[in-house]
């Protein structure tokens, strides 16, 4: 019996000490799990933008729940020998415990379809939204060209003419040099009124030309004395202002991953068998630190990447301009995918065990 108790002590100590040391496999489960989310979502919306680029058919599946199951096993084993020593010495295990653990997950997902869908995909970014982003994207000076097709009388698109999108894209250089070192900001008042405006502040005399050149530009006047904040009211659309408004016609969540989508980098053969559009040197491409590249094979050196008719797209792991619009325009296609999920009770869910 005393054996027996020392027995059944030591398989309890190791089962323990099995628990204990599973601690940190289970916290690493939801990392794992969040890498992985967080990859497939980045791949998804590359995908999305390259199948525009190729206008072929796009579908939308959001993650609505992950559902870990976890089984645990607990295992104890002794081994004995029979007849004279000399037949088994030195090759038995007179004791063993082990504890082990299944992952079975199941992931749901959400089809992303509809009116509330329709209205996500196609209502223009809101002032806040813009606002909130200019201020703290890392690149503002790319993303501007991709959210907003309009300011005042200045466009940025293909089809504006070049002296205007060059306007354009130079009075967006000298607005980001400006809100690096601290003198241009954007902002939102809570009110009320809810006010957006573009302020200009703490800039010394030799500022002021750079100010100046960059409300020139814009066609906005201004009155204020010299050394003094200069408030610059934003305003959205098609909406009337006075001289010294901005009128911003901000893009949809569409209107952007199509801009996204004219930086792609099609293979010439694509362009060759007609199913692409070639790229165009004078759009986009050619004024906005951004580009999806292709390639024949699989890309060794790609943050992520798809395959596509044959084709890898991918964004260089070396390229951080084009990492960093990447993330900032997957953050705001991500809030409307969440906002277009919300709104749309009653949709189907697809629910997969993995294996």
């Amino acid at each position: 019996m005393r054996h027996y108790s020392l027995i059944h002590s030591s398989v309890l100590f190791v089962v323990l000490q099995g628990c204990h040391a599973l601690g940190p496999a289970l916290v690493s489960g939801r990392g794992a799990y969040n890498d992985v989310i967080a990859r497939t979502s980045a791949e998804q919306m590359l995908g999305l933008i390259v199948r525009l680029r190729y206008a072929d058919p796009i579908g939308l599946l959001t993650v609505a729940s992950v559902t870990a199951n976890l089984r645990f096993t607990a295992s104890a084993t002794s081994q004995v020998g029979f007849g004279p020593p000399s037949n088994y010495q030195g090759a038995l295990v007179p004791f063993s415990a082990g504890v082990g653990y299944e992952d079975n997950p199941t992931i749901s997902y959400t089809p992303i379809e509809g009116q509330a869908f329709l209205r996500e995909w196609l209502e223009p970014l809101s002032l806040a939204t813009l606002v909130s982003t200019m201020q703290e994207a890392r690149r503002s000076d790319a993303l501007m060209p991709l959210l907003v097709e309009r300011m005042n009388h200045l466009r940025s698109g293909p089809e504006a003419a070049a002296g205007e999108r060059e306007a354009f894209l130079h009075a967006v250089a000298l607005l980001y040099d400006l809100h690096r070192r601290g003198i241009a900001n954007w902002s939102v008042d809570a009110g009320p009124p809810v006010r957006s405006e573009l302020t200009f502040s703490g800039y010394a005399p030799g500022d002021r030309i750079q100010i100046e050149e960059v409300l020139r530009l814009l066609g906005v006047t201004d009155a204020t004395a010299p050394g003094t904040p200069i408030r610059i009211r934003l305003k959205l659309g098609a909406a009337v202002g006075s001289p010294g408004d901005l009128i911003l016609e901000t893009r949809s969540v569409a209107g952007i991953l199509q801009a996204v989508a004219d930086l792609v980098e099609v293979p010439e053969s694509d362009v060759t068998a007609g199913v692409v559009t070639p790229n165009e040197p004078s759009s986009l491409a050619s004024d906005v630190a951004f580009l999806i590249r292709s390639s024949d094979t699989f890309p060794k050196r790609s943050n992520f990447a798809i395959e596509h008719r044959g084709s890898w797209f991918y964004v260089d792991d070396t390229d951080l301009a084009s990492k960093a619009i990447f993330q900032a325009v997957e953050a705001i296609f991500q809030s409307r995918l969440a906002e277009a999920t919300r709104a749309g009770p009653g949709t189907p869910v697809l629910t997969l065990p993995v294996r």
